[in-house]
């Protein structure tokens, strides 16, 4: 938000909120405090201030709100003794600052009327929300500053409040009458950029320098940027807003929302009022940050687990390498054997004929307190340990490798997860795995079932006539499975792609013997079912599945082409008792396909 859209949206709430009455005062987050005010029209609104130091942003809507924190903090309490039950007077901001002054009329507990003012500084990093009195001393703050954060702007309750400093650069309004060397300065060639215009208006953002740019054209000359300046100074100056929402494309996400109209950015969907376009832009970015946060934590429970396989894995292998030694300890013990009555008492080693390969030698060291048949014995017995290793890090090596796949798999199935359900999908499946790797306190077995002196007779019969608990907790692998995404190819077969392992073998098991299978070769990715329902599928169907396959891969996102094996599901095996996705097939056929977004030929349909 800049200072243009900031003065935009205080028009509008100034008309929409002018005697509203506040009904409820709430805080969902240490960050964001909730009106719920009543207006004239008799219709119930909740105007939100996002005190976010990295998105402020102010919010009018009718959406509810969530719930708020308890116990209540310190300065809901405050604002609840000054604002409830307090009429909104108006909406204001200084001069294309991003600065809301909300006035309110509210009646003391003499019953006397009085005047508050609520304050909303909506600038990132030094976000606030401030209530003053009539004389403009602070009662309290959202966030308390002392001369350790700033010497010269204090904001605590009995202070003076300070406004923010002014940006000292014309505003709109004088700009349109400025000539050319005093608007654009000293800026030449290079130097015009979005972010230097942005610095030469009061108020505008490097997005709106931008869009000075693209409509003075390519290559603009130094007059035609500051013509061009200066039309759009004189739109602002007459409140000719024109409020849209801009997005990456025709379904993606969100750019941007202003109460100008922005040339140079794709997608434009038009709004009624610059407070909707903001509300809808605000809250498609915290669901955007949501999905980033969830993504990365999910990411780094897997690495984690991932680092502790590998170091298994490494153990494992030392032990493979210790383990191998068994057949050398043993061919010692033989060759002791054999030649046991050469063998000097007390020696501390021997160098013995190998009657395994002829004409060669082998040294056995001994242990000189040992006779020659237990320095023998002792070299079986050693071998005897190092080939129980060699077995059981064999075996562990081989769990640890198909471990460290599937990881792989969930966090590539991580990377391309569009939405919260492809993210609990996937946390459905680690967590399922888990907890039957290693069992939940809450599975743990009954204190009569443990090993040790059985109970009486009494007691048992107790034990098994006891009814169930009501009301327990259902098990992480319990859950009901969610539904796979779906897709509608252009001549109209139904495409299924799995958001997990676990859906990839219910896709599987679900499928047509005649129905095609796809996967990316030799990568983690989804499974993809392209339902044929007895009809005999067209090349356009087999080449978006295809595209979907590699979409929904490891390599999906990186845009190269990547090569997709596919095949009838008759032909597709599912390894028993095997990690969840692990399949075998034969009688493939391989296409060469480069990724692309499928979003468009999504359909919603019911598992």
């Amino acid at each position: 938000m800049d200072g243009i859209t900031a003065h935009a949206m205080a028009i509008e709430l100034n008309q929409c909120l002018a005697g509203a009455q506040v009904e409820r005062v709430s805080m969902s987050r240490r960050t964001d405090l909730h009106l719920t005010v009543f207006t004239s029209e008799r219709s119930r609104l909740n105007l939100t201030f996002k005190a976010d130091r990295a998105r402020p942003s102010l919010i009018l809507s009718n959406r509810a709100i969530p719930g708020g924190l308890n116990p209540h903090p310190a300065f809901v309490m405050l604002l609840r003794k000054h604002l409830r039950r307090a009429r909104i007077l108006s909406v204001t901001t200084p001069p294309w600052e991003r600065v809301f002054h909300i006035e309110f009329e509210a009646i003391d507990d003499l019953g006397d009327p009085m005047e508050r003012t609520l304050v909303f500084e909506c600038m990132p990093r030094t976000a606030n929300i401030i209530l003053l009195n009539k004389d403009q001393v602070i009662l309290g703050a959202l966030r308390h500053i002392d001369h350790r954060v700033n010497r010269v702007r204090e904001i605590l309750p009995a202070h003076p409040y300070l406004p923010p400093p002014p940006q000292n650069r014309p505003d709109p309004i004088a700009c349109t009458a400025l000539p050319t060397d005093q608007l654009l300065g000293e800026l030449e060639g290079g130097m015009v950029n979005g972010r230097t215009l942005s610095q030469r208006v009061a108020g505008f953002s490097p997005l709106l320098g931008e869009e000075v740019l693209a409509r003075a054209g390519s290559k603009p000359s130094r007059e035609q940027v500051a013509e061009t300046l200066r039309t759009l100074c004189r739109d602002i100056a007459a409140n000719r807003f024109s409020p849209a929402l801009y997005l990456d494309g025709p379904d993606g996400a969100p750019l941007a929302a202003h109460a100008i109209r922005l040339t140079h950015l794709p997608c434009r969907q038009s709004r009624p009022t610059t407070y909707q376009a903001v509300a809808e832009f605000i809250q498609a970015a915290d669901e955007t940050d949501r999905l980033k946060q969830r993504r990365q934590a999910l990411t780094r429970k897997i690495q984690a687990h991932q680092k502790r396989t590998e170091r298994k894995r490494q153990v494992h292998e030392e032990d493979m390498v210790v383990g191998s030694q068994a057949l050398e300890d043993r061919r010692m013990g033989e060759l002791i054997l054999a030649w046991i009555h050469t063998i000097p008492k007390g020696s501390e080693g021997v160098l013995l004929d190998d009657y395994h390969q002829p004409g060669k030698q082998l040294y056995c060291p001994l242990n000189p307190k040992l006779s020659a048949a237990d320095n023998a014995n002792l070299y079986f017995n050693r071998a005897k340990r190092k080939q129980r290793k060699l077995e059981s890090a064999t075996r562990l090596l081989e769990n640890d490798l198909d471990e460290l796949i599937w990881l792989e798999s969930l966090l590539a199935a991580t990377g391309y997860a569009e939405s919260e359900e492809d993210l609990a999908a996937v946390e459905h499946e680690y967590l399922s795995r888990e907890a039957r790797a290693r069992r939940l306190p809450s599975e743990a077995p009954s204190r009569d079932s443990l090993p040790g002196r059985p109970a009486s007779k009494k007691r048992r019969q107790q034990s098994a006539a006891r009814p169930a608990a009501k009301g327990k907790q259902k098990t992480v692998g319990s859950e009901p499975p969610l539904a796979p995404r779906r897709f509608r190819s252009s001549d109209g077969f139904l495409i299924s792609s799995g958001r997990n392992n676990l859906q990839n073998d219910r896709l599987l098991r679900k499928a047509g013997r005649d129905d095609l299978w796809f996967h990316a070769k030799n990568l983690p990715g989804s499974h993809i079912i392209l339902s044929t329902n007895g009809r005999e599928p067209s090349s356009q169907a087999i080449r978006e599945a295809a595209v979907i396959a590699a979409w929904y891969s490891g390599a999906g996102r990186a845009g190269s082409p990547v090569e997709i094996d596919y095949c009838p599901v008759r032909q597709v095996k599912k390894i028993p008792a095997s990690r969840p996705g692990h399949v075998t097939y034969r009688g493939h056929q391989t296409l060469y396909v480069k990724p692309e977004d499928p979003s468009g030929m999504r359909v919603e349909t019911k598992d």
